[in-house]
């Protein structure tokens, strides 16, 4: 028997956490959760997931990408694919690109990103696909 997949959600609004968790959880996926960078991270350095949805906007504007950067840079960390939710790119246009420069300049940290509301059908596929190439490397 396959060993289940760990998806660690780190995202603040418990809505939403609840409702991917549902999606997952009925997929036969492990599921963790976290509703901030800090605890994220904190689980994270319990026990490596097999992948991360993570949020971009939580107590910061770029709470998520941080994160992402950091464990992008961590060599422990660096291959678990990374799926972003957001509602980043709604927050940019109302207040201009110029404020994140700094982050969309640098290479991108998650494998595959997703704008609020989020398509479940296409979240669940998207995380199939990842977590099938991550264990072929």
């Amino acid at each position: 028997m396959a060993k289940k997949a760990n998806i660690l959600i780190i995202e603040d609004d418990r809505d939403l956490v609840n409702s991917m968790r549902v999606i997952f959880e009925a997929n036969d996926y492990k599921v963790r959760t976290a509703y901030n960078g800090k605890e994220g991270y904190e689980e994270i350095q319990k026990r490596a997931p097999d992948l991360i949805i993570l949020d971009v906007m939580m107590a910061t504007d770029t709470e998520g990408f941080d994160l992402a950067y950091q464990l992008k840079n961590n060599p422990e960390h660096r291959n678990v694919p990374i799926v972003m939710v957001t509602g980043f790119t709604l927050k940019m246009a109302e207040v201009g690109p110029e404020r994140w420069q700094h982050i969309l300049g640098e290479d991108w940290p998650a494998a595959k990103m997703f704008e609020k509301p989020i398509d479940p059908d296409e979240l669940l596929a998207a995380v199939q696909a990842l977590l099938k190439e991550a264990r072929k490397s």
